[in-house]
C-alpha cells in the first residue's frame, strides 16, 4: 500500500466519525428541545407565571396590565378600575408566592400566599388557556368569574372618592381590582363622610362601605344665613302675629295701628339629625315688638315695648344643588313645617297598616 493510498483512509474514517459526531449532537438538540419546550412554557408562560405578573402589576399600580391577565368581559362601570384607584391604597399584597399550581387540560388552579391589611392570607386562583404565543406557548388568564364589587351605601353625595380616584357613588356599586384594601369617602361643599377601609379579596362577590353624610361647616355657615334672612324677614311684619314665622304676641287687648317688630338675639345655628332628617337644633331667639293698644278692661291706651322669645327650629334640604330651609312649628322641632300637618296629626288621619319605607332610610340631604 502507498502513502498515499493510507493517507486517503484516514481521511475517510475521520470524516465518518466527525459525521457520527454531528449527528448525535444534532439528536441531543432536538431531544433538549422537546424536552425543555414545556417547562418553559410552564416557568416563563405558565398558569404561576400569571399569577405572579397580576400581583406585580396590583404592586405598581397598574391596572391596565392586571386588567390584562384577567377574563373579564366587557366592562361600563369601570371607574373604579384604574391606576388612582389602586395608588394610595391602605394595603397591598406583600410576600406574595405561588405555593402550588396545578393544569388540568385548559384550565389551571394556581394558590398564592401573600400578606395584605397586617394578615397573612392563602387564595386560589382559577385560569383558563387563552391562544398560545408564537404557536409554541400557551397563554393564561385568571377566570375570576365577575370581579367583586363595592356595594356604595352613600346619603348626601353625588361622588365618591377610592383611595386616589374620585367616582360616581353608584348605586348598583363599583367592580374593582383584589387582593386590595381600598379606602372610601367622599368631602363635598355640604356633606363629608368618614373614609371606611374595606378588604376586598374575592372571597365574596360584595362588600359593602356605608358612608354617613356629616354636614360640613360650609354648609352650617348658609342655613345660618338663611336663618337669619328669614327672621329679618319676619319682623319686617306689622302685625303681632307674623304669617310663616315662628314667633309671635298674644294679647287680649286691642291693638291700635301697626306694630313694629326688631330682632335682638338671633338662635344659635347648629345642625343635627332628628327623624331621619336633618334640621337646625332648636335654639333660643329673642325678637322686640312695640306698639300702641288699649286695655281691654279700663279702655286706657298705652305704649308697649316687649321682648319676645321663641325657639326656632328648621328642616334643612339640598334642593337643585343649594340649601333650603322650611321652619318647624314653635317648640315642635321633629314636627310638620308652618302650614303643614303634624306628624300627629298625620298619623291621626291615616289609618293603620304596614310600613312598606325602609326601616334605615338615611337622613334626607338631596331634597329627594
Amino acid at each position: 500500500m502507498t502513502d498515499h493510498d493510507e493517507s486517503a483512509g484516514v481521511r475517510t474514517r475521520t470524516s465518518a466519525a466527525r459525521a457520527r459526531s454531528l449527528a448525535i449532537a444534532g439528536l441531543l438538540v432536538v431531544v433538549l428541545t422537546v424536552t425543555s419546550v414545556p417547562v418553559l412554557g410552564m416557568v416563563a408562560y405558565g398558569p404561576a407565571r400569571t399569577v405572579s405578573a397580576y400581583f406585580e402589576a396590583l404592586d405598581r399600580a397598574d391596572a391596565d396590565a392586571a386588567l390584562g391577565r384577567l377574563v373579564t368581559g366587557e366592562i361600563t362601570d369601570g371607574w373604579a378600575l384604574t391606576d388612582a384607584a389602586l395608588e394610595g391604597a391602605p394595603s397591598l399584597p406583600t410576600r406574595v408566592s405561588v405555593t402550588h399550581a396545578e393544569v388540568d387540560g385548559d384550565t389551571a388552579a394556581v394558590t398564592a400566599e401573600f400578606d395584605l391589611a397586617g394578615t397573612t392570607q392563602t387564595q386560589e386562583f382559577s385560569l383558563v388557556r387563552a391562544p398560545g404565543t408564537w404557536g409554541m406557548f400557551p397563554d393564561w388568564l385568571i377566570d375570576p368569574g365577575t370581579l367583586p364589587r363595592l356595594d356604595l351605601v352613600v346619603d348626601g353625595a353625588s361622588t365618591v372618592r377610592i383611595n386616589n380616584a374620585d367616582v360616581p357613588a353608584s348605586r348598583d356599586g363599583l367592580p374593582v381590582l383584589y387582593p386590595v384594601e381600598y379606602s372610601v369617602g367622599f368631602a363635598e361643599d355640604y356633606f363629608r363622610s368618614t373614609a371606611q377601609n374595606a378588604v376586598v379579596d374575592g372571597s365574596a362577590p360584595e362588600v359593602e362601605v356605608q358612608l354617613a353624610a356629616e354636614p360640613t361647616e360650609e354648609l352650617r355657615a348658609e342655613v345660618e344665613r338663611l336663618v337669619h334672612e328669614h327672621l329679618d324677614e319676619c319682623v319686617t311684619a306689622t302685625t303681632l302675629m307674623p304669617a310663616g314665622c315662628t314667633f309671635g304676641h298674644d294679647t287680649v287687648n286691642t291693638m291700635l295701628g301697626d306694630v313694629s317688630w326688631e330682632m335682638v338675639e338671633y338662635p344659635d345655628v347648629q345642625l343635627s339629625t332628628e327623624r331621619r332628617r336633618l334640621v337646625t337644633a332648636p335654639a333660643e331667639g329673642v325678637a322686640q315688638v312695640s306698639g300702641r293698644y288699649r286695655d281691654i278692661v279700663t279702655a286706657m291706651e298705652s305704649d308697649f315695648d316687649e321682648p319676645v322669645s321663641f325657639t326656632f327650629s328648621a328642616a334643612v334640604t339640598i334642593e337643585d344643588g343649594k340649601p333650603a330651609i322650611q321652619p318647624l312649628e314653635a317648640g315642635l322641632s321633629g314636627g310638620a313645617g308652618l302650614g303643614e300637618e303634624s306628624d300627629a296629626e298625620q298619623d291621626a288621619d291615616e289609618p293603620d297598616g304596614p310600613d312598606d319605607g325602609p326601616a334605615d332610610e338615611a337622613p334626607v340631604a338631596d331634597g329627594s
